[in-house]
Formats: structure tokens, sequence, C-alpha cells
């Protein structure tokens, strides 16, 4: 067994109570903190919304930074793990991160050399005409 620590995220357990049918809300910062575990969880606003029992409405007019505190302290979290596990030797992650963060791709360039065999023209000919200037040999080459 490891001795290392994972960081744990703190989710509380959501509010139990009959939010009042009327237009007046009060920012209430218990719900500012569990909206912020539940962006940090990584779900989507309509999702902690659902999770913490107010409207996306209310997300979004009264916890949104919370919620995006949330979100980039899991996006950071992502980040240090995927570059520390890119300096390990990690390839598929290191890949990855050189083509989604550096630009790089694995575009492969088709380069065909050789004599060109074809015959195009505008007028149209007959078999004959065509076998007779492009499949005989002369006997001057």
């Amino acid at each position: 067994m490891s001795d290392e620590k994972t960081p744990e995220v703190e989710v509380l357990p959501p509010i139990m109570r009959e939010i009042p049918q009327t237009r007046e809300h009060q920012r209430d910062e218990q719900l500012a903190l569990q909206i912020r575990d539940l962006g940090r969880l990584g779900l989507s606003k309509s999702s902690a919304a659902l999770a913490a029992r107010i409207t996306p409405y209310l997300l979004d007019k009264y916890y949104s930074e919370a919620f995006l505190e949330g979100q980039s302290q899991m996006q950071k979290g992502l980040a240090t793990v995927a570059l520390e596990e890119a300096m390990n030797g990690n390839t598929p992650i290191l890949l990855h991160l050189l083509k989604t963060k550096l630009g790089w791709s694995e575009q492969q360039t088709l380069e065909i050399t050789g004599e060109i065999r074809s015959v195009v023209s505008a007028k149209p000919m007959s078999k004959e005409e065509f076998v007779q200037k492009y499949l005989t040999q002369d006997s001057d080459d």
C-alpha cells in the first residue's frame, strides 16, 4: 500500500430545505462552498445546480464565481497530474500534451515522384487516332 495521500474533495450534503417560490434569494456561503466542490468534481453547471437544489439561473446569478473557482481547481489538479505523468515517461500523455498545448501534429506528407504518362487533350480522338499518335513506336526514336 502506498502512503501517498490523494487530495480529497469535501462534498457537503445537499441543503435539505424548502426553497420558497419567491424572487428573493440571499447568497449562502455554505451553499457557495458546496457549489465550488461540485465544480471541482467536474460537474456541469446544470448538474451542480440540480445537486445543490437550486435553479441554474440562481447558480449563474449568485454562485458563478464559486463554481468557476472549483472548475479551475479541478483543471489545475488534472494538469499537474498530466505533467507529472508526462515527465515520468508516460508517452501517450506526453504526446497528447505536445499536440494540444504545443500545437504538434502527426501530419504525414505523401510525395509522389516519377514520370507523368497520361495524355490530356480537349479534342476528342477516335481509338484509331489515339493508337496511331501515342501507342505506335516511331522508328525515329
